[in-house]
């Protein structure tokens, strides 16, 4: 049929156009393009199977089939250049099949899914490689310069250790960038230089940093003079002097000894984050400063911390708010975007400008100061340079939820963050005390608010967040891009305040759970401060952590449950249903929170452990949360209790409050290297629990 209507058509073109050539041309192609295969195909059946007759039927009809799709597709030349020729794109031609191959030029990953034929069938722009890294949303990528330090230290002429107190002076260019590794104290003596997109001034200060292998590590700069003038130099001795003349800045750093890095040995997901990757690297160099490292080169064991344009813009953006405003912040956006680290990231820039800021931490599964399962609000005087476990704080005003998400009580973390709001808007927002003293020219009579809400942005997570920017009534929204593939949606009214922020890739070394299990660890061998008035406006952070010995040989508090505690309640997806005879075997080895109540506002329960089944949990309007703790063992009569909170805020709590949270695995294991006991036990009498390789364990 085909080679009918090409005919047909032809000879109609030659009636019109004369020329001899289209049928001479039709005449040779058809002998052409059907003669040269039969050859071919003859020979190719001779060294053939020695089954002569099955193989030449089969051959046989394939050789019928190659002329015409053969003479179907070099026929067409000619026609199409007529007038009456009508394109048809048909599903079954093997034109496409021709284009296919094209696809092969992408990048493939074994992680990304595959395309549908929709997709394929799309005449948009080419799809970006799949073999660049697609986490979900899509990433930000840091420039393509992967140095790191361009700072080359040569001693006596660029820096100067001084032993005794293991420290290195170093005076740097405008052009110097400096990547450390580890937990360092840094001062700026002379200049300014930015870090993690803050920066600092010349002063007398030590700034606390920790900069593991499993975060971004910060990058040092040099930052130009200020419009301002310039910097202001801290006092120095005669022989420093000179080096004003030649350095645009003079940095110290120093060891910071606060054993930090003891939490590897807890946590053996994190074991070796503040050291090389590899003992011998060609990217780090020991920098003769214990526990400091000077890294040369991006690679993926060391990514730097990179502060995208749109996150820039924002940041300006807030600090270019009127000075007589109440100033309320609300970050926003999925999980895995760079939210919490834009958080505080505006922290560190609001405290260039304020002596305090206050934190409003919303997002219970991955909270930046207190361990998950907490609506808290912090106080922040020093600037934030690290991730979230090198820095547990004690609350100013907490309510402990118990759990990841609010899924479970979305009532109670609602009235709790309500009632945190009203307390930073009557005692905190504009506060009654002098602030910092000092020579500090920042300001003092107001503390702006930063809100980080959680990564749940679909459905009864939305409808939560809409009722948080009610309760807030935020000045500016900080809100994220949500990836491509994500569905999210939004009801809320957009206001010339709400700025979109482009996300970043995050880690894919370490999951949410890795570091929430790695914040509770570090909560619970932190060491706060004891001489603290926890009725003050201060921030009251660890200063060092004791991980010389495992949760279960640490020495605990005994508690008398008949003169301590007034209430045991239960909370959480199942809790109603356990009865006054399970509760003790409920609390042993249990997350609780330690919860201050008003007096007359819980009912006092006498006679063994004070519950009840099927309570609710006190109410935000006349409680608060002080810390969290951890029921080791008990008795009908007696609690052993392990907490770091301070002695003088351990007085007021007399409820305690259980959750769904428990304590993560890693708080149940002894790390010591004693091989016949376990927290002086010995092992035949300890039941068994194996973390690692072992193919079987005793029962």
């Amino acid at each position: 049929m085909l080679s009918a209507v090409a005919a047909r058509k032809a000879a109609q073109a030659a009636k019109k156009k004369p020329e001899p050539t289209p049928p001479v041309v039709l005449e040779e192609s058809a002998p052409v393009l059907v003669e040269p295969p039969r050859p071919q195909s003859v020979s190719k059946r001779k060294p053939s199977s020695q089954n002569a007759p099955t193989s030449r039927k089969k051959k046989k009809k394939n050789h019928d089939r190659r002329p015409e799709p053969s003479r179907y597709f070099e026929e067409p030349d000619p026609f199409q250049m007529q007038e009456n020729i009508i394109s048809i794109d048909s599903d079954m031609s093997n034109e496409g099949d021709i284009e296919q191959p094209e696809r092969v030029l992408r990048g493939w990953s074994p992680s990304a899914p595959l395309n549908d034929s929709s997709e394929e069938e799309d005449e948009g722009p080419p799809p970006v490689p799949i073999s660049q890294p697609q986490p979900p949303p899509p990433p930000v990528t840091p420039e393509e310069n992967d140095t790191l330090s361009t700072f080359h230290p040569i001693r006596d002429q660029n820096h100067l250790y001084f032993d005794p107190r293991r420290a290195v002076l170093l005076w740097t260019g405008k052009s110097d960038t400096i990547c450390f590794l580890g937990a360092y104290k840094l001062y700026v003596l002379h200049g300014s230089i930015t870090i993690c997109g803050t920066t600092l001034h010349s002063s007398v200060r030590a700034h606390h940093v920790f900069a593991p292998r499993s975060s971004p590590l910060p990058v040092i700069a040099v930052e130009h003079e200020s419009v301002g003038g310039p910097s202001k130099t801290a006092s120095l001795a005669a022989r420093f002097q000179l080096l004003l003349g030649t350095a645009d800045a003079l940095i110290i750093i120093q060891e910071l000894q606060t054993n930090v890095s003891g939490l590897e040995v807890v946590c053996k997901t994190f074991d070796g984050v503040f050291g090389p990757y590899r003992r011998r690297d060609e990217d780090v160099f020991d920098f003769r400063i214990p526990g400091v490292h000077l890294v040369s080169r991006r690679t993926k064991h060391y990514e730097p911390f990179y502060l995208p344009p749109s996150w820039s813009s924002a940041l300006s953006s807030a600090s270019s708010v009127e000075a007589d405003a109440s100033e309320m912040y609300v970050v926003e956006g999925p999980k895995k975007t760079g939210k919490s680290t834009f958080a505080r990231t505006l922290v560190n820039q609001l405290l260039t400008r304020y002596q305090r800021v206050a934190y409003l931490e919303c997002d219970i599964g991955q909270s930046e100061f207190t361990p998950g399962g907490m609506v808290a609000l912090n106080i922040i005087e020093s600037p934030i340079f690290g991730p979230p476990f090198t820095h547990p704080t004690l609350p100013i005003h907490a309510h402990y939820i118990g759990a990841t998400t609010p899924k479970s009580y979305p009532s109670h973390y609602l009235s709790a963050i309500q009632s945190l709001v009203q307390i930073y808007r009557l005692d905190i927002q504009i506060p009654t005390d002098m602030g910092i003293e000092g020579d500090d020219d920042r300001a003092c009579d107001r503390i702006p608010l930063v809100v980080n809400t959680m990564g749940w942005t679909k459905g009864l997570g939305a409808d939560l967040l809409q009722k948080i920017h009610a309760m807030v009534e935020p000045t500016q929204i900080f809100e994220f891009e949500a990836p491509i593939t994500d569905n999210a949606w939004s009801t809320r009214t957009r206001t010339p305040a709400h700025r979109l922020i482009k996300p970043i890739p995050s880690s894919n070394l370490y999951s949410a759970v890795d570091t929430r299990t790695l914040s509770i660890m570090s909560y619970f061998h932190a060491v706060f401060p004891s001489a603290i008035n926890p009725d003050s406006f201060r921030q009251i952070t660890a200063t060092t952590w004791n991980t010389s010995l495992p949760l279960c040989a640490k020495r605990p508090y005994e508690v008398d449950i008949s003169a301590a505690v007034d209430q045991v309640i239960l909370t959480g997806a199942g809790a109603e249903d356990v009865r006054s005879s399970e509760i003790q075997c409920v609390l042993n080895g249990a997350l609780v929170g330690l919860v201050s109540c008003e007096p007359g506002s819980v009912e006092v329960l006498p006679g063994g452990i004070p519950y009840t089944q099927g309570a609710l949990p006190p109410a935000p309007q006349s409680s608060s949360c002080y810390g969290v703790a951890l029921i080791r063992s008990l008795s009908p009569t007696v609690l052993h209790v392990l907490t770091p909170t301070p002695p003088p805020s351990l007085h007021k709590t007399r409820v305690l409050v259980k959750g769904e949270m428990e304590l993560p695995i890693w708080g149940f294991l002894d790390f010591r290297t004693d091989n016949d006991e376990v927290a002086g036990v010995e092992k035949s009498k300890v039941p068994v629990l194996a973390v690692g390789e072992e193919r079987g364990a005793r029962c």
